[in-house]
């Protein structure tokens, strides 16, 4: 009987490691590129059957790069361009209608769709729509500052002085339309400015209340003429710093009278 003893096998052999999709392949295909992102045969079939549904849809072929204007108008109405301009079904508030024709014109010799020559006008009608609203009321702020200006230079004779301005205007030029008519750069009516307005007031002291139909002969001061006749009074040895002076009451009234002119006038 011999010593030696045959080895007796125990347990299972070790499982084979399982194989990727790709090692899977035919050994030709395991390097083509476009099946690296693949990781089971069921995504690369949803893939396959895209492709062959693709196959059968609308083709649009690009025209060459001697492609005639007509080859490419053919391309541009397939992916929704109009046959003619005027066909865009576009609309504007703040654009003048000249202009609205112009991006009819512009949209179509681009070749856009009807749907992208909508959103360039609409693009186009809120910059100049939101621009007119930034003018308008830079426009009302000025015209708001010019009247506060003067109406703190004027002072209580604010209105007298805008009433004597239009007198003499209507003397000297026939009619106050032409303020209501020019329109300046800043987007205020010529009458607005306060260089004109004080301009039509100086004319109208130098034409004369005679000239003037309708003018009151009461004439209301400014703060600065007020000041002025306030300086001439209590000058250095006037009567106003003599008490005893016969003239001395009426011109300490007269005084207090003027300060009356030189509050300013709220708007």
């Amino acid at each position: 009987m011999s010593d030696e003893t045959t080895p007796v096998e125990t347990g299972s052999q070790e499982a084979a490691a399982p194989v990727g999709f790709i090692d899977s392949l035919p050994e030709d295909l395991r390097g083509e590129p476009s099946l690296r992102n693949f990781t089971d045969a069921a995504s690369l079939a949803k893939s396959y059957v895209h492709a062959q549904r693709m196959i059968g849809a609308e083709k649009i072929p690009l025209p060459g790069k001697h492609a005639t204007d007509d080859e490419w108008r053919a391309v541009y109405q397939k992916l929704g361009a109009p046959p003619s301009p005027d066909k865009y079904e576009i609309t504007a508030q703040a654009l003048q209608k000249e202009h609205v024709e112009a991006l009819r014109k512009r949209a179509f010799d681009a070749g856009l769709s009807n749907k992208q020559a909508q959103a360039m006008v609409a693009l186009y009608d809120e910059t100049v729509r939101q621009g007119q609203t930034a003018f308008s009321e830079a426009t009302e702020r000025s015209r708001f500052e010019a009247e506060q200006a003067l109406r703190a230079e004027f002072g209580m004779a604010f209105e007298q002085k805008l009433d004597r301005a239009q007198r003499a205007a209507t003397v000297l030029l026939g009619g106050v339309d032409i303020f209501d008519e020019i329109k300046l750069a800043d987007g205020r009516m010529l009458g607005d400015h306060p260089e004109i307005v004080k301009m039509f007031a100086k004319l109208a002291d130098q034409i004369g209340e005679d000239q003037i139909e309708g003018a009151t002969t009461e004439t209301i001061m400014t703060p600065a003429e007020a000041t002025a006749k306030i300086n001439e009074l209590t000058a250095r040895n006037s009567p106003y710093w003599d008490k005893f002076h016969p003239e001395h009451a009426k011109i300490v009234d007269e005084v207090q009278r003027l300060w009356g002119y030189k509050t300013p006038m709220a708007g």
